[in-house]
């Protein structure tokens, strides 16, 4: 496998769900080389909410998936993050992942003038700070994705290499070996994603991003103390300069 403002701010660059997509934060080259005409776009947003300011937050999340809807477009998990479980990373109030079908349809969407317009209501009100990412699913990388629910306890990992191919190539190997474990304990994928763009300076964009939920919060302790992943996590921390990971439950 190749493989966490102002105002003004997010009414240009940061809109809800989707409007970092053109960012200036592109890597080297135009997002039409980087991105296939038909290809599923995945945004990643951070959220931390103004306090008190929850109910309006909703509101907006709520309208803004039915507005979704009209482009094929949808939000397709929000995750409420409630510890730090490895890496520096101010916990975010709400993880949000949007799936675009394509290009043209995120960008249809960012021009809707009721979109525009519940932006301009709420997103001052109810929006402190956030940042995020425009990602792409891993085309290298293939596995059985599987889909989760609210009972689940949900992972969300910011990976970064350290540079030089042969740490990716590491990071590979562990990874492949973890996946043949960690199946016994309830561990289930639902997303491997790789940035391409970020929506500003907040956090520094990871070189990949990894959605995943266990059966139980028992599993997943139980993962990591088993021997076997214990072994692995030399290899897994000697390929990476950084590593955030958040553990949550899914609102959505």
């Amino acid at each position: 496998m190749k493989k966490v403002l102002a105002l003004s701010l997010m009414l240009t660059g940061l809109a809800l769900f989707s409007g970092f997509i053109i960012s200036k934060k592109l890597k080297t080259k135009p997002v039409e080389e980087i991105v296939a005409k038909d290809e599923q776009i995945i945004n990643t947003a951070f959220f931390y909410l103004k306090k008190g300011k929850e109910k309006d937050f909703e509101k907006l999340r709520s309208r803004g998936n039915v507005l979704l809807e009209k482009y094929g477009a949808k939000i397709e998990r929000v995750i409420k993050p409630k510890m730090l479980a490895a890496g520096e990373l101010e916990l975010p109030d709400e993880i949000h992942f949007a799936v675009y079908p394509n290009k043209a349809a995120k960008e249809a969407f960012d021009k809707d003038p009721e979109f525009i317009e519940l932006k301009q209501e709420y997103i001052a009100t109810s929006v402190e700070k956030m940042f995020g990412f425009a990602t792409k699913k891993d085309p290298d990388f293939k596995f059985f994705r599987e889909i989760g629910d609210a009972t689940k306890t949900y992972g969300v990992a910011l990976i970064f290499y350290k540079k030089g191919k042969q740490y990716q190539e590491q990071f590979a190997e562990y990874h492949n070996a973890a996946c043949e474990i960690i199946p016994e304990f309830g561990t289930h994928f639902e997303r491997f994603l790789i940035p391409f763009a970020s929506a500003n300076d907040l956090q520094e964009q990871p070189d990949e991003i990894h959605r995943f939920y266990f059966d139980s919060q028992e599993g997943m302790q139980n993962m990591v103390k088993d021997p076997r992943m214990q072994a692995l996590f030399p290899k897994r921390d000697a390929s990476l300069r950084n590593l955030v990971f958040l553990v949550g439950e899914a609102i959505q």
